[in-house]
């Protein structure tokens, strides 16, 4: 091919790519302000007398927003996902109320999660914790609020006095709901992974070499509080096979096509020991060897035990992308040409600036789900005022544990002197690890 033509389809690309993002954008942001605002006239005229009938109607305003990203792993990239596990585990999933302890190591994990439990018919009855700061988030964090969605200070002491009345509010739900939980707090990158190592070394701790060391006390708590409110724990392990594109939203957004797959196995959360903290946590960081074994077997094998289930893409997704498209994104394409066909250069430098400022939204959205993007944990970044005062401190926003804090010192641990020789990345804060 020419050399002048490649340049030229590689332009026309970047163009084709440029106008869907900000498109996408547009109709994401006005579609969730509009989900948003009617979550809210339900909140105020139902929650309180009909909490029922709330939900159900909720479940629908939220899947409205939630399924427009899924329909970008569905159907602009054609992606899908195969389930492995025993009998049944697949066959339980997702029929009853479930914790979720899953691996964190992809920038798209998160968008698989909401693929499995959209096959489930369950996608708006996922529960996650999330840090405060995100109810303040237009679309993605109001709609979170009247989701019912669990959201932490990031600070142990004061999150375990609230955590026991949040969590009665998803046992309550007559539908089932899935509690995930990312016990590692953040996204494996090899930095965090060097940090973590040298941190479960200072503790004795399982060495683990495809995830990071677990974060214990929000887990500890949750499984003693929902013993008997909630019957089992998933372990759910996700890979994705070797390919020269690394699984990220922004290859999701160019068009290629990933399978994911995903071992899951029920337990029932009667056989976690929930007697004492230690007991609890030995058990946390015998699930996360257990993980660390799958792992490194289905790098070898590229693929997990027990039966395969290839899970298909819903056209649920799609009716609703197209839905929304032409809901608010033809109006939106018609002012557009409107106001370009004037030729009017002011107006049209407005509609110019319009675009590359939805653009610049669309980047920023899609770079926050980086793995990169994630907390300081494993960097040379100072602690954040938070971490100061004894707790961990994320910057992520995709769901992962937040606010665990490692108790105090404990005899025989290692002195803060020779722990700070032994990572230079932790600091020894108020008796607190601080990563």
């Amino acid at each position: 091919m020419h050399p002048l033509l490649k340049l030229i389809l590689k332009g026309a690309r970047i163009v084709g790519l440029f106008l869907l993002a900000s498109h996408m954008t547009i109709v994401f942001l006005f579609s969730g302000l509009l989900c948003n605002f009617l979550q809210l006239i339900l909140n105020l005229t139902l929650y309180n007398r009909n909490r029922k009938l709330y939900r159900k109607l909720n479940y629908y305003l939220i899947y409205f927003s939630w399924s427009q990203i899924l329909a970008v792993y569905e159907w602009r990239s054609n992606s899908n996902c195969k389930l492995y596990g025993d009998e049944e585990s697949i066959r339980e999933f997702g029929k009853e109320h479930c914790i979720i302890v899953m691996n964190h190591k992809y920038d798209i994990d998160w968008v698989v999660c909401w693929f499995i439990t959209n096959y489930l018919k369950m996608l708006a009855n996922s529960k996650t914790c999330a840090k405060k700061q995100l109810r303040q988030v237009p679309v993605i964090g109001w709609g979170w609020i009247f989701a019912e969605m669990i959201f932490l200070e990031r600070n142990w002491g004061k999150d375990k006095l609230v955590m026991g009345e949040k969590l009665d509010k998803l046992v309550d739900y007559e539908d089932p709901i899935l509690l995930l939980l990312f016990c590692e707090g953040t996204r494996f990158t090899p930095e965090k992974h060097k940090a973590s190592m040298e941190f479960a070394k200072s503790r004795n701790l399982p060495l683990l070499q495809h995830h990071l060391c677990p974060r214990t006390s929000g887990f500890n708590f949750i499984a003693k509080y929902c013993k008997n409110k909630i019957p089992c724990v998933y372990n759910i392990q996700l890979g994705f096979p070797e390919s020269d594109k690394k699984p990220t939203f922004s290859n999701l957004l160019r068009g290629y096509s990933f399978s994911a797959d995903m071992f899951l196995e029920r337990i029932p959360l009667t056989d976690v020991p929930t007697d004492s903290e230690e007991a609890t946590t030995k058990w946390l960081h015998d699930l996360y060897q257990k993980k660390d074994k799958l792992m490194d077997d289905y790098l070898k094998t590229q693929k997990f035990p027990g039966e395969c289930v290839e899970i298909k893409r819903s056209y649920r997704s799609l009716i609703n992308s197209v839905f929304w498209a032409i809901f608010i994104g033809v109006p939106w394409l018609y002012t557009i040409y409107l106001i370009l066909t004037t030729g009017n250069i002011f107006l049209t430098s407005i509609v110019s600036s319009i675009f590359i400022f939805l653009f610049t939204v669309m980047f920023y959205m899609v770079r926050q789900t980086k793995a990169s993007k994630g907390s300081s944990y494993g960097t040379n970044q100072k602690p954040s005022e938070e971490a100061k005062n004894g707790t961990f401190a994320h910057g992520h926003v995709n769901g992962e544990v937040a606010g665990d804090v490692i108790s105090e010192r404990k005899e025989g641990e290692l002195k803060p002197s020779e722990e700070s020789n032994s990572s230079q990345n932790c600091e020894q804060t108020n008796n607190n690890l601080v990563c």
